[in-house]
């Protein structure tokens, strides 16, 4: 079990911080030596939304650059953190460090070297401890540690803009081009992602790394490239277990869409991608359709400009000539 805690006064956990934590703690117990499937639980907090378009580009970075065969990303709706087992185990955490106080050190006059030496007194109650049989691995992120991967609120601004000129524009052509790497092999709705290699051949990533984990990737492919989906009974609000839908699935039942059974009503997919992309708002499906399926959007803004035109020309009433009067050469 694996614990990075950070203390900052202006920073603010984003996912490049996490992917930077993971990157960390993977190379050093060579995580994906012998593994090439990873899951993760968030809790769908701002760093790990969905609806933000440089998380999922961080994510599919973290699962392009590990070779990864599948990441899987996943959190509970709202009101169901409680069955997250990390929110279970910050009580355990608490009662380690009960009626402990810790002072900032005097010596240091910048807030967050304070900050990092209190980490360090932290780190003495936590550390080598145990959770459930699991060794408690304890190491703080201090703040003069760079990021692997920088420039987060840059990225994140650049994703936002949804203009042809700004997207089309050179100095994006290495992210657009990534971002369409990733989402050819995306699977998103409102509380799950996943990056799962394809069977293309001509796909420049998945066709220098071949997958390890064929059986499972083979689920998931079975399954339409993502997890068995929830299905609902008839029993309103019950639905079957993970082994259930895997069983149904594997007999040749067909996989449910992501989002299309929700009590709230279906929600809109893309139709252009070939797995399942949700669209969580308006503006989130511009900015898809500009930065993934640009050339479809400008071929129908012309085929739209031509139609209109065509149709002035068309129905454009003939105007009447007028004969003007010319002026005889006796005046």
């Amino acid at each position: 079990m694996f614990i990075r805690p950070f203390g900052s006064t202006s920073d603010k956990a984003t996912s490049e911080i996490h992917i930077n934590n993971l990157q960390q703690i993977a190379t050093e117990n060579n995580w994906f030596l012998h593994r090439s499937v990873l899951t993760i639980i968030s809790d769908n907090g701002p760093d790990w939304k969905t609806d933000i378009m440089a998380n999922i580009y961080n994510f599919g970075r973290f699962w392009e650059e590990n070779k990864l065969d599948a990441l899987i990303w996943v959190s509970y709706a709202p009101g169901n953190s409680r069955y997250n087992p990390i929110e279970r185990m910050f009580s355990h955490l608490t009662d380690l460090i009960a009626n402990v106080i810790i002072d900032f050190d005097p010596t240091f006059s910048n807030i967050n070297h304070q900050l990092d030496s209190a980490l360090i007194e932290l780190n003495k109650y936590w550390h080598t401890k145990k959770y459930d049989k699991f060794k408690i691995d304890c190491r703080p992120v201090f703040s003069v540690n760079g990021n692997s991967f920088d420039g987060h609120q840059e990225l994140k601004d650049t994703l936002t803009k949804s203009s042809i000129k700004h997207i089309m524009n050179e100095e994006n052509d290495n992210i657009r081009f990534n971002l369409q790497l990733y989402l050819r092999h995306c699977v998103r709705s409102s509380y799950y992602v996943s990056f799962i290699k394809c069977t293309d051949s001509t796909c420049v990533h998945c066709s220098r790394h071949p997958v390890r984990a064929k059986k499972t990737i083979g689920l998931l492919r079975s399954c339409g490239n993502y997890l068995p989906w929830p299905q609902m009974t008839l029993h309103k609000y019950h639905y079957d277990t993970f082994l259930q839908r895997t069983h149904a699935l594997l007999a040749g039942e067909s996989n449910a869409v992501p989002d299309q059974q929700l009590p709230s009503g279906p929600t809109k997919h893309c139709s252009a991608c070939k797995l399942p992309y949700i669209f969580l708002s308006k503006a989130d499906e511009e900015r898809h359709m500009m930065w993934i399926h640009q050339s479809n959007v400008t071929s129908n803004n012309k085929r739209k400009h031509l139609s209109s035109s065509r149709s002035q020309s068309i129905y454009q009433p003939k105007q009447r000539k007028t004969r003007t009067r010319e002026l005889s050469p006796e005046y």
